[in-house]
């Protein structure tokens, strides 16, 4: 049973990341055959124009403009140039959230204009590029209003959306995979995804298993067996209980600390908990502050996105300034609550106005809280987590100093 809004809602929201909005639960594991009209419409990723990010392209989304302007605790606003992974060690794939705004049951198939996905992927993901290299396929995904269809209906064009980012990984590991670590990410729909890719391919395959560095379903629906890091939609990949660890999974939905009465994907199932792991706290369980929030100063899907007026460049960044927690409600439901927390004396007010009514807005009978921003909140943070695990990667290999210590004692 998958919770339902109101297409007038949706139109008036006009946001690609609601998303997966109105999915109650992750769809069943089946690979229906796709419908024989669509299969014409699958893109071709041979070709350059079947991908967003692909680093041997001359160019693409994921390296266009990625400065940003910090503002400083002292009042400063500073340009600070990114700095791409000079050699990068790991290899980032990304799946986009919902774009086709669409309210008839479908698959998006029509690529002529990639604005969107490629405003999403330079938003959410391009800044990885500072410790990966990012392949970003294009896929055929379900329209928004495939979540108002029927269960059977739903499930046949997830898995037609699901097919082409299986053969877009299968494509990845025939022609770019070289044996370095792989790292998971994906936002909204492109989570639900990436969670079929993990069970289908990673779950019960320990050789695949031992490639994942750490995979990123942000805004999902991860579940867990009570007092167990797995057990609920994965059996063998665990959550993070490290930042150093290897092989798990980091997984959040973001809301404002008060959270809301009926929070999507809503309460999971009896004996689970819904995954919460706060990347600037992997495996605690208290208050800190996020290492950076980086934000997109201008975006079709939220109108006056901070600095849209005033930066010169496309993101701002605010360091040291958010503080995220989990928080447990007694359904079992688990969420990060994130909430401006300046030090003393810090000038900074929030770029993005928290109380607005949008981080409220009831859409039908769920409410997404801060979903759109949840990879932005968090950005310095998952991209240092990247960077720490294939740190303590390097340590273990063979042949390390560190290894070579470890085998004396």
């Amino acid at each position: 049973m998958r919770a339902r809004a109101s297409a007038a809602v949706l139109v008036r929201l006009g946001v690609a990341a609601v998303v997966a909005s109105c999915s109650q639960g992750r769809p069943a594991v089946v690979d229906a055959p796709p419908r024989p009209d669509l299969l014409a419409a699958a893109p071709d990723y041979a070709r350059p124009e079947g991908w967003i990010c692909r680093p041997d392209l001359p160019t693409d989304a994921c390296r266009k403009d990625l400065d940003a302007t910090e503002l400083r605790p002292d009042g400063s606003r500073v340009r600070v140039a990114f700095q791409p992974a000079a050699h990068p060690a790991a290899d980032c794939f990304y799946v986009y959230p919902t774009v086709d705004q669409g309210l008839a049951p479908g698959n998006h198939t029509d690529f002529t204009d990639t604005t969107r996905m490629t405003e999403f992927t330079h938003g959410q993901v391009a800044r990885f590029g500072a410790a990966c290299r990012v392949f970003v396929p294009l896929y055929r995904q379900m329209t928004i209003g495939t979540y108002l269809a029927p269960d059977v209906e739903h499930a046949r064009l997830f898995d037609l959306a699901f097919g082409d980012v299986l053969a877009a990984f299968r494509y990845y590991q025939a022609h770019y995979d070289d044996g370095r670590p792989l790292v998971l990410v994906g936002h909204s729909q492109g989570a639900q995804m990436v969670e079929r890719l993990l069970q289908r391919v990673f779950d019960d395959d320990p050789v695949m298993r031992a490639r994942l560095l750490v995979a990123m379903p942000i805004g999902g629906d991860v579940e867990v067996a009570d007092g167990s890091t797995t057990g609920g939609t994965f059996r063998n990949i665990p959550l993070c209980t490290s930042a150093e660890e290897p092989g798990c999974v980091v997984a959040f939905a973001s809301y404002l600390p008060e959270g809301v009465r009926h929070p999507w994907p809503g309460p999971p199932a009896a004996g689970h908990r819904t995954a919460c792991v706060n990347p600037a706290d992997v495996g605690g369980s208290g208050k800190k502050r996020l290492s950076g929030a980086a934000f997109p100063t201008h975006s079709s899907y939220r109108d006056h996105m901070p600095g849209g007026d005033w930066a010169a460049t496309p993101f701002i960044v605010v360091k040291d300034f958010y503080t995220a927690w989990c928080v447990d409600r007694p359904d079992g439901f688990r969420y990060l609550a994130v909430s401006p927390d300046p030090p003393p004396g810090d000038p900074r007010k929030s770029p993005i106005e928290l109380d607005s009514a949008i981080w409220r807005e009831q859409l039908g009978r769920v409410q997404l809280g801060l979903h759109i921003l949840d990879m932005q909140f968090t950005q310095d943070d998952l991209v240092g987590l990247v960077e720490r695990k294939l740190a303590a990667l390097a340590k273990r290999r063979p042949g390390s100093s560190s290894a070579r210590s470890d085998a004396a004692r």
